[in-house]
């Protein structure tokens, strides 16, 4: 038994701190968490009462209580993931571009395979031969020995921030953390492209490119299950997280002369976001609009309630299936 008591009113405290930054109300926590209204309402007055699993779902939805689950599940994989990049950036400057420390994106998917689990070494060369959208792709496989995946503790693994090596870009965007696991877990760390050299770190956020980021992935995840025998209506999770959005405006900076129509100062007040979305395999290749849109609509939401056109997503999406 651990000498540390839990203090449930600092717990309650933090959730109800945590659904304010992020701008939720208790309908919206209520309906990510899959519980009642009077279940959120209660739990915020303190109440003692309430089931475990009820009390659970709302400190998952925000972002407060790692499920241990399988050892194998997909929560269980992005945590082991970020403890790893915290270990590969330990000895780098606060400062330093691949500590990403105006924010970073991650992405993650599970494909939950069952059986003819490829070895760690043919998976390497499958990934190797994954299609390209766009001039960098997420998981990306360098052919550079230096920056080449290695094979490492279950996973293949690939870090493009290394220091000690001459890179052709050394800002944030570009330095790249990612594992995949031999059944299907992937993880994606990446730093964003406006914080690069020739902007002011911090300040902006483009509306276009998490569209783009997003559909990649997917598309990823659904050419990576193929090549591993699955068929459509194989379900792929998608999770992703945003940080270092707080004060960030929304801008057209990755296609300024896209008509976006943003009027208006769309400012993030919180610096933080969750998305989740379960899509399949089918849906990806001939709708990949949809599980994208549904992903990433509380992201949009951070910043003042911004809401992009269908017409947005599927040009995007369109632009991206071009490539």
């Amino acid at each position: 038994m651990t000498g540390f008591p839990i203090d449930w009113r600092e717990v309650v405290d933090e959730a109800l701190r945590r659904r304010k930054a992020d701008c939720l109300t208790q309908r919206d926590l209520a309906a990510l968490a899959g519980v009642s209204l009077p279940t959120v309402n209660q739990f915020e007055q303190g109440e003692i009462n309430l089931r475990f699993d009820r009390v659970v779902a709302i400190l998952d939805a925000l972002g407060l209580f790692v499920q241990p689950g399988r050892s194998d599940s997909l929560q269980s994989f992005e945590h082991a993931a970020r403890r790893r990049w915290e270990e590969v950036v330990a000895d780098l400057p606060p400062d330093h571009p691949s500590r990403q420390p105006f924010g970073h994106s991650e992405q993650a998917y599970s494909l939950e395979l069952e059986k003819d689990l490829p070895t760690l070494s043919k998976l390497r060369e499958t990934l190797a031969r994954a299609p390209r959208h766009s001039g960098w792709p997420p998981f990306w496989v360098a052919t550079r020995e230096s920056l080449r995946p290695i094979i490492r503790d279950g996973v293949v693994e690939c870090w493009l921030g290394k220091p000690d090596i001459d890179r052709m870009f050394n800002d944030a965007s570009h330095s790249d953390f990612w594992q995949i696991s031999r059944d299907g877990n992937a993880y994606l760390q990446r730093g964003y492209q406006e914080d690069g050299p020739d902007l002011q770190p911090g300040t902006i956020f483009d509306v276009t490119l998490p569209i783009w980021r997003t559909g990649e992935v997917l598309l990823h995840a659904a050419w990576l299950a193929r090549q591993l025998g699955a068929q459509a209506d194989h379900k792929i999770r998608f999770e992703a997280r945003y940080t270092g959005l707080a004060g960030r405006e929304l801008h057209s900076w990755a296609k300024p002369l896209l008509h976006v129509g943003l009027p208006e100062q769309y400012r993030a007040r919180s610096d933080s976001v969750d998305l989740k979305v379960v899509t399949t395999v089918g849906e990806v290749e001939d709708d990949l609009q949809k599980p994208v849109g549904t992903a990433l609509r509380p992201l949009y939401e951070r910043f003042d309630g911004f809401s992009p056109s269908p017409t947005l997503i599927s040009s995007q999406v369109g632009e991206l299936l071009r490539h």
